[in-house]
């Protein structure tokens, strides 16, 4: 991709982000439920592309490898978005009422369940837990923009120990905080289920799409032959192979253990999703989220061409946002499925503003892809 063409796609996404707003304004006017709904399901997404890219470059930090400098600059641009995301959630706050039934004093008073569980789901504690859950996200970014360059040092060096321990505290740190806030936002729309497999399930799709996401910008902007290499793409495919894997293999020993015990409690988040029509959706799921990309992963000649890789990626991106939009939608619509108009202008808005601000970070980092030789060489020149 020019430079010439980065600049008018990233205005174009301006001017869609900022239409996208202004219906989405008038939109809540008419439906504010309905509204809350569509901005809560985007928002979840979108938030997974920094959160998911820091992960992945925490296990880079870790583990070094070509593949991760290949795809390092659309991770770290991701990255910077992080702060963006965490400010589109400052409307929600206003919208916990219309979203949570454990946020409306009417509900709680008129269900025991709710009361007996007040403690942990009320509107005070979930407001400290999401500026914990926050803070901690915006060091661990911090840290590791601060210190990316030390992975070119030797191992001893202080900067470089401070990036790997920092990259480890942060794993385990990712791993419990999108756990809370997987429960947080989107467990406790149906507050009488729970199961101890989402947040993993939640953070293990995060690096998914963050990582299909990268493939996508990697290919669309890789021209010298190192950015091309076969080699590095088929390291990339592989580890989506292993993220698909892992992905649907959470998805389905939650479910069959949910269909063994057959408890009333835990069937009740899956039965707006499997006899009203939204397990069509399910049946989308199985097909592009893994059976296609699965089968096409297994091939060796597919994992070393970028273009068909590239094809992988956005049909698991999709694949993902289609997810997204299944985690959070039949909880508050479980009549069936149901689209509204607020779902795409919702899309328009966040999605537009996400790409606007990708396009502007990734530009100063992914249209050289030698640049990780060059920051080395730089480096240990010294």
């Amino acid at each position: 991709m020019s430079a010439a063409t980065q600049s008018r796609a990233e205005r174009v996404a301006w001017i869609v982000g900022a239409a996208g707003a202004v219906l989405l304004a008038l939109a809540a006017w008419r439906d504010r439920t309905s509204a809350f709904q569509s901005y809560l399901y985007v928002w979840w997404f979108l938030l997974g592309l920094p959160l998911g890219s820091m992960m992945i470059l925490m296990v880079h930090n870790l583990t070094g490898g070509d593949w991760g400098e290949l795809i390092r600059p659309s991770l770290e641009a991701a990255l910077n978005l992080l702060p963006a995301s965490l400010a589109l959630a400052v409307p929600l706050l206003f919208g916990l009422p219309a979203l949570y039934a454990w946020a409306r004093s009417s509900d709680v008073a008129a269900n025991p369940l709710l009361r007996a569980k007040a403690w942990y789901l009320g509107t005070d504690f979930f407001l400290l837990r999401t500026a914990v859950i926050f803070a901690v996200w915006l060091a661990l970014a911090y840290l590791l923009r601060r210190w990316s360059a030390a992975r070119f040092l030797d191992a001893g060096a202080p900067d470089a120990r401070r990036l790997r321990a920092t990259s480890a505290i942060g794993l385990l740190l990712y791993g419990v905080t999108v756990t809370v806030a997987a429960v947080d936002w989107i467990m406790s729309l149906t507050p009488q289920w729970y199961s101890t497999a989402f947040g993993l399930l939640v953070g293990v799709g995060q690096p998914l799409s963050a990582l299909a996401l990268a493939i996508i910008v990697t290919v669309t902007t890789a021209a010298n032959p190192r950015g091309r290499s076969p080699d590095l793409f088929q390291d990339l495919g592989k580890l989506l192979l292993m993220f698909v894997m892992t992905w649907t293999y959470l998805a389905y020993m939650q479910y069959l253990i949910v269909w063994a015990e057959d408890l009333p409690h835990e069937i009740s988040w899956y039965l707006p999703r499997q006899q009203t029509d939204w397990r069509a959706v399910v049946w989308f799921l199985i097909v592009f989220h893994f059976a296609l990309p699965f089968l096409f992963l297994l091939s060796r000649r597919a994992k070393r061409s970028a273009s068909a890789l590239m094809a992988i990626a956005v049909m698991l991106l999709s694949a993902h946002f289609v997810d997204a939009f299944w985690l959070v939608v039949p909880s508050l619509r479980p009549a069936g499925f149901a689209l509204v108009w607020s779902d795409l202008l919702a899309v328009l808005f966040m999605g537009g503003i996400f790409v606007a601000l990708f396009l502007r970070r990734v530009d100063a980092w992914a249209l050289d892809p030698g640049r990780a030789d060059t920051q080395r060489e730089v480096i240990v020149d010294g």
